[in-house]
């Protein structure tokens, strides 16, 4: 797994600049999505049931995140320009969370964009769909994938020391590092293809509003809403897409064609990708929610079920709800339509 054209000084000052790129990421996106989990707990943030995917995500990279520090801190504190030599029980202990964490929040994102393409093109199915029912079972498969990777790196890996090696690939099993690779490469591939049916479908509904026109009160703010939650989800898609899928690529795809892991070349950058991915996930979430988060006026009380779906082809502007058939003017004006 060492690389024979670097000497041990020069992979291990590698290995500490990543290493302080990923605790910077950390501390930042541990700092975001703790201040969402708050707001939540809190009820801080309006129509909390129906943003609870949001919730799930936020704890995914908060846990990510938590358990990076710890990981990622080890190593830079046992730090050493000369020999790197780390506990292996330590490396795998630590490092079981983050694999396993990453799963949850691949879950939890594909259920986000799942929830954007029932909304928009299946609206009737998407109104009588439990929002709360529907977050919930996707972090149970979140916790349930946790728990298999959890479980397989724990009890597959060698627990043997790595001289001059600061990542986690010189220490697991190769069948789980193969494993991690494949399945975050499949749950990439994956994000892909649900991101280009959710931006289709905005797009779609995009240009049909600007054909339509919204001139009631009601239109006006159900598109309002559903423009709100569209973003969100796009945006997480994007940050996915940028720190996620493309990464996980990267790594397969070159190993595949060198044969080397760039693990053991760059340490643990993978790593530092999810932690930016969590960090972006946070910031996105907080800047759509701006004038929201924290107010005692609920004015995202109408991001239910039957204001985040695309809003309805209107075929008349008219309200005959007063109309009696009393008044033949009207009824005759009414049949004109």
């Amino acid at each position: 797994m060492l690389i024979d054209t670097m000497n041990s000084s020069q992979m291990a000052v590698i290995y500490l600049v990543t290493e302080l790129c990923c605790l910077t990421a950390a501390t930042l996106s541990f700092v975001f999505n703790a201040y969402i989990i708050y707001c939540f707990w809190r009820k801080k943030i309006p129509a909390a049931d129906n943003l609870r995917l949001a919730l799930y995500l936020a704890i995914g990279d908060f846990g990510y995140a938590a358990a990076a520090l710890i990981h990622i801190g080890y190593l830079a504190i046992n730090w050493s320009n000369e020999w790197l030599d780390y506990n292996p029980y330590i490396i795998i202990i630590s490092n079981c969370f983050l694999p396993a964490n990453l799963k949850i929040i691949v879950v939890v994102s594909c259920s986000m964009a799942l929830d954007r393409c029932l909304a928009i093109f299946f609206p009737v199915v998407y109104r009588q769909l439990s929002k709360s029912y529907f977050a919930n079972c996707a972090m149970a498969c979140g916790y349930c994938w946790f728990t298999f990777d959890f479980l397989f790196q724990l009890l597959t890996a060698p627990l043997k020391r790595m001289p001059n090696c600061a990542t986690m690939a010189c220490f697991v099993h190769r069948t789980f590092l193969l494993y991690v690779s494949y399945s975050n490469t499949i749950a990439g591939l994956l994000i892909v293809v649900m991101s280009v049916f959710v931006f289709a479908g905005i797009q779609k509904i995009s240009q049909r509003k600007s054909q339509i026109g919204t001139q009631t009160t009601t239109g006006v703010k159900t598109t309002s809403v559903f423009r709100q939650a569209n973003r969100i989800t796009v945006g997480i898609l994007f940050c996915s897409l940028f720190f996620v899928t493309i990464p996980s690529l990267l790594v397969t795809g070159y190993e595949e064609v060198t044969g080397i892991s760039l693990f053991a070349e760059l340490g643990p950058f993978y790593i530092c990708a999810i932690l930016v991915n969590g960090f972006a996930d946070g910031l996105v979430f907080v800047i759509v929610n701006r004038k929201s988060m924290g107010s005692r006026h609920r004015t995202l009380s109408s991001t239910g079920a039957k204001n985040t779906v695309a809003p309805l082809r209107r075929t008349s502007n008219l309200d005959f709800s007063h109309v009696t058939p009393h008044n033949p003017s009207i009824v005759q004006q009414h049949d004109q339509y």
